[in-house]
């Protein structure tokens, strides 16, 4: 009786864990655009900043700097996490060293996402410090048209 009742309860974490991330990864769909970035410190200008696109679909996404592609990802999520964890590897490439790992939450429209430089540890929190390695970046879903 006590084992079936501890794997129920393990069917239902993986469960809601599943539910959680569908959700998000619903969330994460469609057309987003940069409103600031803070690189290891530094603050972007507003608009170099602004001239950054990102485009997700299914578990990838790229990165446009105006209409030319500068980068192509793909990434994993853990939304049962706090904060959430999204994972990204650029397109093409299985070696898991090369990832970077980092945060992410959203705010109504907006996506803010916080990574390390691959091979550094996960950001904690959503600031970037000098010398932190930490990329933090909000986004605005794009309005239809």
């Amino acid at each position: 009786m006590k084992k079936s009742l501890l794997i129920l309860a393990a069917v239902a974490l993986v469960a809601a864990k599943d539910d959680a991330n569908k959700k998000d990864m619903e969330k994460l769909q469609g057309d987003w655009a940069a409103v600031s970035m803070v690189r290891d410190g530094m603050d972007i200008p507003r608009d170099d900043a602004q001239a950054f696109f990102r485009t997700v679909k299914g578990d990838k996404y790229s990165v446009f700097r105006y209409d030319q592609v500068v980068n192509k990802w793909t990434f994993t999520i853990d939304a049962t996490k706090n904060p959430k964890t999204m994972d990204v590897l650029p397109e093409g490439v299985d070696d898991k060293s090369k990832a970077s790992l980092g945060i992410y939450e959203f705010d109504g429209d907006k996506l803010k996402v916080c990574f390390a430089t691959p091979g550094k540890d996960r950001p904690a929190d959503f600031t970037s410090k000098e010398g932190s390695g930490h990329a933090l970046t909000v986004w605005e879903r794009e309005k239809k048209k």
